[in-house]
């Protein structure tokens, strides 16, 4: 079962593209398929400042274990040696996700620009059944783009992710509607505990 991390940074006023920079950076060393996004339109966006989020997709179990070992081993040296990117945020955090279901395969050229991410609060009781729907759902829309479905390692256990990556804002907002036009929507917010909350980032760098 295939999981990711994600590394959220908010940069200090002024450190913005540098922040960008070294993330990709430390993505790129060490290596994988993952992407660098910067919050466009986040929750709560008038009293948040600006996030740089790192995501790095782990194949399985172990390979979470070997990337949190690497982390971790020799007095988290790993760690330490990516200080210049800590030094140049104000606050910085690590999320681990499980993955549900997911794109079978990415369409040939693909050219991520964004990320929309969808947090779900779903009824206790009802997590198969969203987790079933939101999978079959994801594969079953006609449209050029790559979804991933998740639930969060830490946090609510009822909290799911549904995350859609697109090549353009208008493609985005096409799928949009798609999705909320879909006769499927009924029974989805019937599951529901709470309003789904976006999150909306502009991909700086990706590897798929």
């Amino acid at each position: 079962m295939p999981y990711f991390l994600n590394t959220f940074r908010t940069p200090k006023l002024g450190k913005e593209s540098e922040v960008v920079r070294a993330v990709r950076g430390s993505l790129e060393a060490i290596g994988g398929r993952g992407l660098v996004n910067v919050s466009m339109s986040s929750p709560n966006a008038p009293t948040t400042d600006m996030r740089v989020v790192g995501t790095l997709v782990l194949d399985d179990e172990s390979a979470v274990d070997e990337l949190l070992d690497l982390l971790f081993e020799n007095d988290m040296e790993a760690v330490s040696s990516r200080s210049n990117i800590s030094e140049m945020c104000s606050h910085e955090n690590w999320s681990l996700s499980k993955v549900i279901a997911s794109s079978g395969q990415i369409p040939e050229g693909f050219a991520p620009k964004y990320i929309n991410r969808h947090f779900v609060p779903v009824k206790v009781g009802k997590l198969p059944d969203a987790l079933d729907l939101l999978s079959e759902w994801g594969e079953s829309i006609n449209h050029r783009y790559v979804y991933n479905v998740s639930v969060p390692l830490g946090g609510p256990i009822s909290m799911v992710r549904v995350t859609h990556i697109l090549e353009s804002f208008a493609s985005m907002q096409e799928l949009n509607e798609k999705v909320f036009s879909d006769p499927r929507q009924d029974k989805f917010q019937a599951m529901l505990s709470g309003s789904v909350v976006r999150s909306l980032g502009r991909v700086t760098y990706a590897t798929v």
